[in-house]
């Protein structure tokens, strides 16, 4: 059995920075049983001063189908990831811009490191991802670039278009890209009765409040809806700036919708919680994958979605809809025709969208790519 040593900046139980942590517990559940998964991640959540309860810091943890080695926050030592790495078959490392990945991509470089190393991409390198933080990456790339350190290795991205993505920035062959897409978490294939009135709505917001994520648009897209809605937000604050305007653009919102902020949900309680909900509102800035759509649509929830994301034939299949970002009287309307539905009508949507979410995640696991990357190097 292949070992594979994985380094990514966060694991569980943490679940703050939401879809990489997924991504990892999704590709361990579905093929523990065929790889031997190790992991190398910090020994807190983002934002925490303290560990995480019940963990051996420094040490292997037993954490689902993969051993797990939490470090403090400074701790990804050259020393330590070559050590790790020595035991591994293959290296695969989540992003290139932290320091655990600027540490592995040194000693891959410098001969230090001497199996293969994979990057995968993360969707750091679509354009709106990207210009974030601009003058940083890009000088960190064209360091990278000049000094040989993506010469040695293999990216992983999720499609042909961030392949595209990740050449306009990076010197790399044909040869050293592989795509593998995210594999979704595991579905509970049981109906989700949604119990509504007609006229009024349950809409949730659940991600990062971080300005990719896009909160802002969504408030002022509820700010021309007529119908009764009761619009709930989830999720941590990354960026207090930006939760600060998204509270001044809330208190905008019209008599007829009532809204609240609940927090933090842990991952495991993410589907749970929007079962409660009738629309998934998210006109997100860019999505590599998405598990928070896929956990909406496993939830019954319709969701709808900007066009930045891989989730594109929602409509063809009534789970929602996908409308280009400054649309925002498309989103409007399609919230008012939910709204206006009854509960037989919305629950024909429901199980429109849990069907979607069940077939789309039983054919990204029987085709995934993550075998041809582990198998072929």
């Amino acid at each position: 059995m292949k070992k594979i040593l994985i380094i990514t900046g966060r694991y569980l139980p943490g679940y703050k920075d939401g879809g990489p942590v997924r991504s990892i517990k999704n590709l361990t559940d579905y093929l523990g049983d065929e790889y031997d998964f190790s992991i190398l991640t910090c020994d807190r959540d983002h934002g925490d001063v303290k560990p995480y309860d019940n963990i051996k810091v420094n040490d292997w943890n037993k954490v689902g189908n993969a051993r797990v080695f939490y470090v403090p926050p400074k701790g990804f030592k050259k020393s330590l990831i070559k050590r790790l790495s020595d035991d591994a078959d293959i290296v695969y490392v989540c992003g290139c811009f932290n320091d655990y990945a600027i540490n592995t991509l040194l000693l891959k470089r410098f001969g230090r490191i001497k199996k293969p190393v994979v990057v995968a991409a993360m969707g750091l390198f679509s354009p709106l991802e990207f210009r974030l933080k601009y003058k940083k990456k890009k000088l960190f790339t064209m360091l990278f670039n000049i000094s040989g350190m993506f010469r040695k290795i293999y990216w992983s991205a999720t499609s042909q278009m961030e392949i595209d993505e990740i050449r306009q920035q990076v010197r790399a062959r044909d040869n050293q890209f592989f795509i593998a897409e995210d594999l979704p978490r595991k579905i509970d294939n049981t109906h989700v009765l949604k119990s509504k009135k007609q006229g009024e709505l349950e809409i949730a917001w659940i991600s990062r409040i971080a300005p990719k994520k896009n909160l802002l648009q969504a408030i002022r897209i509820l700010q021309s809806v007529r119908s009764r809605v009761n619009f709930t937000i989830y999720g941590p604050v990354h960026v207090e700036d930006y939760w600060n305007q998204c509270k001044a653009e809330l208190e905008k919102l019209p008599c007829n919708v009532t809204w609240s902020y609940k927090g933090n949900v842990e991952s495991e309680n993410v589907v749970q919680t929007l079962a409660k909900h009738h629309v998934f509102l998210f006109p997100t800035l860019g999505e590599n994958y998405g598990h928070v759509i896929q956990e909406a649509l496993s939830a019954g929830c319709a969701c709808l979605l900007s066009d930045q994301t891989p989730w594109k034939d929602l409509e063809d299949n009534n789970a929602g809809y996908v409308l280009t970002l400054d649309d925002t009287d498309g989103f409007a309307s399609a919230i008012e025709d939910y709204a206006q539905m009854t509960e037989h009508e919305f629950n024909k949507v429901s199980d429109s969208a849990l069907k979607y979410a069940v077939d789309n995640s039983a054919d990204k696991a029987r085709n995934t790519g993550y075998r041809k990357i582990f198998d072929t190097l």
